[in-house]
């Protein structure tokens, strides 16, 4: 189910977008990136006891979504390249 999940986020999700809207896709990464950090961020903030990050939420936001997104963008970036 999770490999569903991230193959829509991933790869579906931008071939659909990269079709309808071309190389402004890449401003939705930039969205997906700052708005992902952001809630993560404010939902460690509304901790009472740690009003911050902690490793294990910083891991979690930079294995499962910066990184796939980083990767996701850069592979678009050079099929926009070649193919557009």
């Amino acid at each position: 189910m999770l490999v569903i999940v991230y193959a829509s986020m991933y790869v579906l999700v931008p071939v659909i977008l990269l079709e309808i809207i071309g190389g402004w896709t890449f401003l939705v990464y930039a969205v997906w990136l700052f708005g992902s950090y952001y809630a993560v961020e404010k939902s460690c903030k509304e901790r009472e006891h740690m009003p911050m990050m902690e490793h294990t939420d910083a891991m979690g936001v930079m294995m499962f979504i910066s990184v796939p997104t980083v990767l996701s963008a850069v592979a678009f970036l050079i099929i926009y390249a070649f193919f557009y």
